[in-house]
């Protein structure tokens, strides 16, 4: 899941009541859907899972309950997934953090999101069946095991797959740190290519545990092209995915 470090700059003048109201209210809508075959027909499933990305602006308070309402309205359950443990990956990259304690730090963070949100999953109750799960619990199965070996595998000998990961992290990086070239460049990109390869094994349990929708505000280049048939040695439960983006937006 995309991690946009979340921007901390505070406003320049005080705001009113008015104002703050109206940054902080967001509407859900759809983007698109992988498969555009799937475009009206993903509703008929009745489970999803939403991914939640940490230190990310996308998921604000408000903005995260305004997409809890848009899936409450389509399905009767939803898994919620914390990109937790491998958020470490993002933590030692960007912030120079050892691995242990870009770990601890990203597992904190995962624990923080879950405690913080828990009441208001709650809410729903009476529509749709929100859960938690973290990319640490499914990390420690030999499910999941399995998928990441399966997927490192491919990556290694199969050249259009590794070019279509690593062109995901090179657009992710060109516009994140333009000014970074050479080889911290291509380091970064390593670093992204072995984030979206854990995060895919993790995105195959959870579609093999009867969760065939993901939903995310954003686009994943390289999921809409499995889906689209064009990595046919990719896992069945990655082509079979349905990806549904979304748009946040103030209003």
């Amino acid at each position: 899941m995309d991690n946009n470090p979340t921007d901390s700059r505070t406003p320049s003048h005080p705001t009113t009541p008015v104002e703050k109201r109206r940054r902080t209210q967001y509407r859900t809508a759809l983007q698109s859907v992988s498969p555009a075959a799937h475009h009206d027909t993903f509703v008929d499933h009745e489970a999803c899972f939403l991914g939640v990305s940490l230190d990310n602006s996308s998921f604000t308070p408000a903005k995260f309950t305004s997409m809890l309402t848009w899936v409450s309205r389509r399905f009767s359950r939803c898994t919620v997934l914390v990109g937790d443990s491998i958020h470490r990956l993002t933590l030692a990259s960007t912030r120079g953090m050892d691995p242990d304690s870009a770990l601890a730090h990203a597992l904190d963070l995962g624990r923080q999101f879950t405690r913080t949100q828990q009441p208001v999953l709650d809410t729903y109750r009476g529509t749709t069946d929100f859960t938690f799960v973290t990319c640490s619990k499914i990390q420690a199965t030999e499910e999941y095991g399995e998928f990441h070996y399966a997927l490192r595998t491919l990556f290694t000998k199969d050249d259009d797959f590794r070019a279509s990961v690593e062109a995901f992290g090179r657009a992710y990086h060109a516009k994140r740190s333009p000014t970074v070239d050479g080889a911290e460049r291509q380091r970064r990109i390593d670093v992204s290519s072995a984030y979206f390869l854990e995060e895919f094994a993790v995105f195959c349990c959870l579609a093999r545990r009867d969760l065939p929708v993901m939903v995310y505000p954003g686009h994943f280049s390289t999921l809409a092209e499995i889906a689209a048939g064009r990595h046919p040695h990719a896992p069945d439960e990655l082509r079979d995915l349905i990806l549904v983006a979304l748009r946040v937006q103030g209003r």
